[in-house]
């Protein structure tokens, strides 16, 4: 029980910080995130997700580059 729980508190910071670095390359990129595309980085848990939009972030001109699906 103690193993899970400490795998989900590790799981969650990887995919927080996950987050974090893809705002700041979004931010270095010049693009400007709205509230809601900012909500929904910062609750995304979905590790494979994040790592699709910061690969499309190195490159983007737009916002909706990266975060359509």
């Amino acid at each position: 029980m103690y193993a899970t729980i400490r795998e989900q508190l590790i799981a969650e910071g990887q995919t927080k910080g996950m987050a974090s670095m893809l705002e700041q390359l979004i931010d270095m990129r010049g693009l400007s995130l709205t509230h809601e595309l900012r909500e929904r980085l910062a609750g995304c848990q979905d590790e494979n997700l994040l790592l699709r939009w910061f690969e499309r972030a190195v490159t983007a001109t737009s916002l909706t580059e990266i975060f359509d699906d």
